[in-house]
């Protein structure tokens, strides 16, 4: 189980496959990483998870959709392949994806590699719907990233030191009050 934020609630993932291991007879052992991207390839769980396929500790990897262990195509095969070699089944019913039997056969082989590139697709649009926003707030003036950390007296008083030859950085940070890298940022915006 995996959720992007730590404001998000992984009680849905949770309750879900809960009952649906208690339905197969099977006792679940729960691997969640909370405040974590899927596009990252090391998270503390899904770690946890690896080790424990590979000394042979789980049957099948039972995920409420594949989305929730990876989001790239090369990672998403990368452990896959990872459970064939230790031959530890994969079961995401909410997506019809079940090799939880020992076996997989080619067209689940690729099933499971469409589904890959697909969860990799989805996160693609995602960045690009993300970065379309941001240029289309910042064409409209809005402040876009992180926010502005010093005042517009401070950018003046700035100006001032660099108008009465004051040139250096770290001089000017210690006279308005800034650190330096701060400093740095304010002064790339004169």
């Amino acid at each position: 189980m995996r959720v992007s934020t730590d404001d998000q609630n992984i009680n849905l993932q949770k309750d879900e496959l809960i009952k649906y291991a208690e339905g197969r007879g099977w006792s679940p052992i729960l691997y969640e990483d909370h405040g974590i991207s899927g596009a990252k390839t090391s998270r503390p769980a899904l770690d946890k998870l690896i080790d424990d396929v590979k000394n042979g500790s789980l049957g099948v990897v039972l995920a409420w959709k594949l989305d929730r262990i990876g989001r790239s195509t090369q990672h998403l095969a990368g452990i896959i392949n990872t459970l064939l070699e230790a031959n530890v089944g994969l079961c995401v019913p909410s997506q019809g994806i079940d090799t939880s039997h020992g076996s997989i056969n080619p067209a689940s082989k690729l099933q499971l590699n469409v589904l890959a590139a697909v969860a990799e697709f989805e996160r693609d649009l995602i960045r690009e719907r993300t970065k379309a926003g941001m240029r289309s707030a910042k064409a409209r003036g809005i402040h876009v990233g992180r926010p502005v950390s010093f005042t517009d007296d401070q950018k003046r008083r700035a100006k001032e030191l660099l108008a009465c030859g004051q040139t250096t950085v770290k001089n000017i940070s210690l006279v308005i009050g800034l650190p330096l890298t701060t400093t740095w940022r304010m002064l790339k915006t004169i």
